[in-house]
């Protein structure tokens, strides 16, 4: 309680004057609510609205984790190691304030200590950067090393918003340097219900990378879409030339499956997204939308699927999706009328001898006819006009590469938590 007296008189008499008055006087409802916040085994603590928690008690607490009092980081260690980070977690519309009220009353506060203060928590892919206690290197004016001492942990603070946080620890470099130093860190949350929201708790991040696959892989995986859809056995050249006969067979009986549950539950396609129904929207039931640029003229997929880490959802089966590519080609072609206006320049004269003879070369190449209707026009060219796009998508799908998943209720079991809010209910 002294302590906080005390700093709550120091945070008065150093700030700046306006009028002759002081900006900010910590009320005595502040100070005691600071103190509980501090010293209390809960971890989060409600104050009402408007009751200065992020003018006042936000950059009181930086002060407080700043200082060297004895006592006060007893209490920030909340039972386990003392803390030598302070994370500052805000909704996104509260991080320039925030960062505001921490560089005002924070910055050239110790001249006795060396500390940092980061507004961007991605500041840790940087190597100057680091988490653990090190050694300080003397230098001369030159630039040149003269000797290195020991030296404890620099106290650090990080502002960032809840998501900004929740993607960091989703990079491989930052989770290097946090998770073997997490026990010295400690997490303060304002809106800590805005935090636990049960609609904000997730944020979910994937990459894909192109895929490689090579011809012969590509002629297969057209001729045993093709086989299932016809209803034939699966291809002898697939068993006979492949490397892995047993793939292809197993694939077979897969894509015809897929095909049996397709006839099944929805005969009807979506003109603008694909083959949707109950079963392949159940992971995104309120939250659909076609992913234009990645993939216009391509099968569509579930918003989550593409944009978001949702294993086992309906289109992250890359198998699956394959094969109902071909079958809007088979059953919705002039979904690809676009595409193939784009890309019938690149069909060679061996491709065009081979498959479509009939027609003229120039014609199809340059041509304006869409591929709905030279299908109508030439029933016989839709194999080989189809297999021609097949290939094309194929090679511009792209398979997962990385899949993260940070979940609030994560952040709460593995750090140090303390936080405040101005609802009095929190739903989980």
């Amino acid at each position: 309680t002294d302590f906080i007296d005390v700093l709550c008189d120091n945070f008065t008499r150093y700030q700046r004057h306006i009028d002759g008055k002081y900006q900010i006087i910590p009320r005595e409802k502040q100070k005691r609510f600071l103190e509980k916040i501090v010293s209390s085994e809960e971890c989060f603590h409600f104050s009402e609205v408007g009751s200065g928690k992020t003018k006042v008690i936000l950059p009181l607490l930086c002060q407080l984790f700043l200082s060297n009092n004895t006592e006060a980081h007893q209490c920030l260690a909340r039972g386990g190691a003392q803390k030598d980070v302070l994370v500052i977690l805000v909704p996104e519309h509260l991080v320039p304030d925030a960062r505001t009220q921490v560089f005002r009353y924070c910055l050239n506060l110790n001249f006795r200590e060396e500390y940092r203060i980061y507004d961007d928590i991605f500041a840790l892919l940087h190597d100057d950067v680091q988490l653990r206690n090190g050694f300080a290197t003397k230098r001369s004016h030159a630039g040149y090393a003269t000797h290195t001492t020991r030296r404890p942990a620099m106290k650090q603070i990080f502002i960032t918003s809840f998501n900004q946080y929740k993607k960091a620890l989703t990079y491989d470099e930052i989770c290097a340097k946090v998770q073997p130093h997490r026990e010295q860190i400690l997490v303060v949350v304002d809106e800590v219900d805005d935090f636990l929201d049960r609609d904000k708790l997730v944020f979910n991040i994937c990459s894909n990378k192109n895929n490689s696959f090579e011809k012969q892989i590509l002629d297969h995986y057209y001729q045993i879409s093709r086989a299932v859809y016809q209803g034939k056995d699966c291809p002898k050249e697939c068993k006979e030339s492949a490397d892995n006969p047993e793939y292809w067979g197993h694939l077979h009986d897969k894509l015809g499956a897929i095909h049996d549950e397709i006839q099944e539950k929805s005969k009807s396609i979506n003109k603008s997204f694909g083959i949707f129904n109950e079963q392949t929207l159940r992971h995104c039931t309120t939250n659909v939308t076609h992913d234009v640029e990645g993939y216009k003229s391509l099968i569509a997929r579930p918003y989550e699927s593409v944009n978001r880490a949702m294993p086992g959802s309906y289109y992250s089966d890359v198998e699956r999706t394959i094969y109902l590519t071909y079958y809007i080609l088979m059953e919705d072609v002039a979904k690809y009328d676009e595409l193939f206006q784009q890309e019938r320049k690149f069909i060679s004269f061996e491709y065009f001898t081979e498959h479509m003879p009939h027609l003229d070369y120039d014609d199809l190449v340059y041509g304006n006819d869409p591929l709905s209707s030279l299908v109508v026009k030439h029933p016989e060219t839709k194999d080989g006009l189809t297999k021609f796009l097949y290939e094309i998508i194929l090679r511009r799908m792209e398979i997962r590469d990385k899949s993260r998943s940070v979940n609030s209720i994560d952040i709460v079991f593995n750090f140090d938590c303390i936080g405040f809010t101005g609802l009095s209910l929190i739903h989980i």
